[in-house]
């Protein structure tokens, strides 16, 4: 027992020897192995975080200083790359050059960095800089509108909708913002059409109960289609394209028969494109708690 005792003794002696006799060795500091600069050389040309519009021109005039032989120079964007230089022997320690770019089309946050590899591909370092570039939106998109069948007592149902704002209007309301108005909603029980989305310049007499005569009354135009999906548009020149394509011909102020999952796309009066995604309709009649439940992804 004794001689356990003596045994374990003597290895935590021999650990503790060990560990006060350990070198300690400081991790590497990357940005002093590598030290990456960019230069502010005119108009578009980044230095720093920015916000820009999708597609608008993005510069880096750049600098690397390594301390290391430097073989290849990397840019990278989001982590993955998108461009490799290799470097002369002449320039292995200081090398520079200019890349333009295109922002991306799609909104969010994109991070760019430059980086050296030595003649191993291994990492060397980026000066611990990066830049990112934030591409604003240049659409909007209004999520779960409800926009109700228009009531004839009270007048209060919010059957109207704005694009722009993403806001929904009632006869009662809509009077004093009927300049926003781009489409209202009402069930058809003249014909056999049902749900139905219109612009308020084109005549509803089964409206009547809603003088109008004062309000402005935005000329939309709408046509149904299948594509592209709403979830690919992604940004106002998608929006633009796919309009373009299906209101070259049949359009229409008003969309009849209304069903879950139709793609109405349009244009506004103010010639922005758009695109209205039916998600669900609640009721069957012209009572004033029938509804549709709507997505709209509108240019800004």
């Amino acid at each position: 027992m004794k001689s356990s005792i003596k045994i374990f003794a003597g290895l935590i002696i021999a650990v503790c020897i060990f560990a006060a006799c350990e070198k300690k060795i400081d991790p590497i500091d990357e940005s002093f192995t590598v030290q990456v600069s960019f230069k502010n050389s005119g108009t578009n040309f980044l230095t720093a975080d920015t916000e820009v519009n999708p597609k608008d021109s993005i510069f880096f005039d750049f600098t690397l200083t390594a301390e290391e032989d430097m073989v290849v120079v990397e840019i990278q964007r989001n982590n993955a790359k998108i461009d490799t230089f290799k470097v002369p022997a002449a320039n292995a320690r200081s090398f520079s050059a200019i890349k333009k770019y295109a922002a991306d089309s799609i909104p969010g946050d994109y991070t760019y960095r430059v980086l050296a590899r030595n003649n191993k591909g291994v990492f060397i370092g980026d000066g611990k800089k990066t830049i990112k570039v934030t591409v604003k939106s240049d659409f909007n998109f209004w999520s779960y509108r409800f926009t109700y069948v228009p009531d004839s007592v009270s007048k209060t149902n919010k059957t109207y909708f704005a694009s722009t704002t993403g806001q929904t209007f009632s006869y009662t309301d809509g009077a004093a913002s009927s300049a926003l108005i781009d489409f209202g909603y009402y069930y058809d029980t003249a014909t056999a059409n049902k749900h139905t989305i219109y612009a308020l310049n084109t005549a509803q007499t089964q409206l009547n109960f809603y003088d109008i005569t004062s309000w402005t009354k935005n000329a939309t135009i709408f046509k149904r289609a299948t594509t592209p999906t709403f979830a690919n548009l992604t940004s106002g020149g998608a929006l633009k394209t796919a309009g373009l394509t299906n209101l070259a011909s049949g359009t229409t102020p008003k969309i009849t028969v209304l069903a879950s999952g139709n793609l109405l796309f349009f244009k506004t009066a103010a010639g922005k494109f758009g695109c209205v995604q039916i998600n669900y309709i609640e009721g069957a009649s012209a009572a004033q708690s029938t509804y549709i439940n709507i997505d709209v992804k509108v240019q800004k």
